[in-house]
């Protein structure tokens, strides 16, 4: 059968069949099932991934400032050594970032406040450029040598048989740099080199060997804040957000509550959620070893004088679980249809303590939930390759189906005219369907002209927001700039995201989330929703075929009617 595949001159519907077959060949039967570690600088997310992984400095860890300065992916496979890949900026990237540079940079001597964007642009440029490359044009920059080598590949491979050899060669790459940009190691050279590479870093793939902790196929990835100033990595940022099937919101235990950035990075996983990858938003509490039994006995007068320390984190956990439960599940209640899978979890916030899981000197292993968040994630990654095998099997079956219609067609008396009626119903009900489908999202044209009305009457109060978050800084004017250079969004050091875009277009998004949600929900389906259609026409379809077999009375149909048409109840 297989010189079928070759032929060059086949009919449409051969030929059709045959590219359904290659797609199913070529394409992996699982898929990975990305996690996203999604939160502030020094958060714990190194830490907690080193925890989860069973290698306890394996990325690099401070506990005093931000680690991880660039978008780092692990993942566990069948190989027998410790791999990284270190991919780099193209030069067209790395151009445009030295163009985006030198413009922030432009009139900073008419002010003598240098704030932390300022700052950090200095160092870029330093990094790759050395001494005094602040101060030259973009052109001098662009025919000056870099005073690092960069490999012509843009990709740097690390490979080591032990994991600490690895962790020791990467960690140069993906520790964070700042304030350490330009210092010369005394004695070792290349690492300072390494050093020095960062600003050109645009991600690590690192993979493990096989682990009981971890199930292969799962990919965690080590998102650092909430975005990058550097275009190309900002667009990746948003780009492995929506990639993840499940997004963790971690935060220090002493800011669980009331930081805006836990806001940006909560809207942004519903935002997944709406956009259909992401299944699971995990909030995370790290480093619950730093409860104090004082602290614990102000916030809690009726508890005993005695309270024991385990006692007090343990009580705190408690609180913190069902406080931060209620109120990120009233969130997602607001923006995503009843029936999301995501709330329909009992298990929606784990606090942990990475410290006393290595070192148990008040907590109890079991108590420290890094056992249940692997649970969490086993259970995870066995439902999310459940719906991924039925979904390749209905493919799968898919195709055998019309394989079955196709030869059916041609051994009856009349195959012409069978395939004429098909080929006429078929249009018919394609067109229904179609038509359909334009009322379905024609619900969606007043929410979102009242959307619209709403942005334009709340666009100066929604952009005064934005000035005033500089107005005790001077130097905001270049910050704005920068937003302006990168058309509306920008990573600041100082103001965090800035994204113009997103404080104009969200009245619109308010009025037309509900709707949205409605017309693409799966269950507790309603006349708007687009799969009631979808569901209808399956179902004509399957009868039109049904009897369609039982006028041929071929026996190939029978078990199209028995077993292949049993597809189209599960489109």
């Amino acid at each position: 059968m297989t010189h079928l595949f070759l032929l060059k001159d086949m009919p449409g519907h051969l030929a059709y069949l045959r590219d359904r077959f290659t797609t199913l060949d070529s394409r992996p039967t699982l898929e990975p099932l990305y996690i996203g570690l999604f939160g502030s600088s020094g958060a714990g997310k190194s830490t907690l991934l080193n925890t989860i992984l069973g290698k306890r400095f394996f990325l690099p860890v401070s506990g005093t400032r931000t680690c991880t300065s660039c978008q780092v992916y692990v993942s566990v496979c069948r190989s027998k050594h410790y791999e990284a890949k270190i991919f780099l900026l193209s030069d067209e990237e790395w151009k445009e970032e030295v163009k985006n540079l030198v413009t922030l940079l432009e009139n900073r001597h008419e002010n003598s406040e240098i704030d932390g964007d300022l700052e950090h642009a200095i160092k870029v440029l330093k990094a790759i450029y050395g001494e005094g490359a602040d101060e030259k044009s973009y052109e001098d920059l662009m025919r000056s040598k870099p005073v690092i080598t960069i490999p012509p590949s843009r990709v740097i491979t690390l490979k080591k048989t032990e994991a600490e050899d690895l962790a020791n060669e990467l960690d140069p790459y993906i520790r964070n740099q700042d304030g350490l940009e330009g210092v010369e190691l005394v004695g070792n050279p290349q690492c300072s080199e390494q050093m020095r590479l960062w600003p050109l870093i645009k991600q690590v793939q690192v993979s493990l060997p096989p682990s009981d902790l971890v199930p292969e196929g799962v990919v965690f990835v080590d998102i650092p804040g909430t975005g990058d100033a550097n275009k190309k990595r900002d667009e990746m940022w948003k780009e492995s957000i929506l990639q993840c099937t499940s997004i963790w919101i971690v935060a220090d235990v002493e800011r669980v509550f009331g930081a805006k950035a836990h806001e940006i990075m909560v809207q942004e996983a519903i935002k997944a959620c709406q956009a259909g990858k992401c299944s699971d938003i995990t909030f995370v509490i790290t480093k619950m070893d730093k409860i104090n039994v004082d602290e614990y006995l102000r916030s809690h007068p009726e508890a005993s004088r005695d309270v024991s320390k385990r006692d007090a984190i343990l009580g705190t956990k408690q609180d913190l679980k069902a406080r931060k439960t209620r109120t990120l599940r009233e969130r997602m209640k607001r923006n995503l249809p009843s029936d999301a899978e995501v709330l329909q979890k009992q298990e929606l916030v784990f606090p942990v303590s990475a410290q006393e899981y290595w070192n148990p000197t008040v907590l109890r292993r079991e108590d420290t939930e890094i056992v249940g968040l692997r649970a969490h994630i086993r259970k995870l990654y066995l439902d999310t390759k459940r719906s991924q095998l039925q979904d390749y099997m209905k493919e799968i079956l898919v195709v055998f189906s019309l394989v079955d219609v196709y030869h059916s067609t041609h051994l009856s008396q009349n195959p012409s005219v069978n395939k004429d009626e098909l080929d006429v119903f078929m249009s018919e009900k394609i067109q229904t369907l179609k038509k359909s489908a334009e009322v379905t999202f024609g619900h969606m044209d007043a929410p979102l002209i009242n959307g619209v009305r709403s942005a334009r009457m709340k666009y100066r109060r929604n952009i005064e927001k934005v000035f005033m978050q500089g107005k005790t800084s001077s130097g905001f004017h270049r910050t704005l700039k920068a937003v302006c250079v990168r058309k509306g969004v920008y990573v600041s050091r100082v103001f965090n995201r800035i994204d113009i875009n997103n404080c104009l277009a969200e009245p619109i998004y308010a009025d037309i989330g509900a709707m949205f949600a409605n017309i693409f929900r799966k269950q507790a389906l309603t006349r708007t929703s687009l799969q009631t259609s979808i569901n209808e026409f399956s179902k004509e379809v399957k009868d039109k075929f049904m009897d369609f077999g039982k006028v041929t009375k071929k026996s190939e149909l029978q078990c199209v009617s028995s077993f292949g048409w049993r597809v189209w109840s599960t489109l």
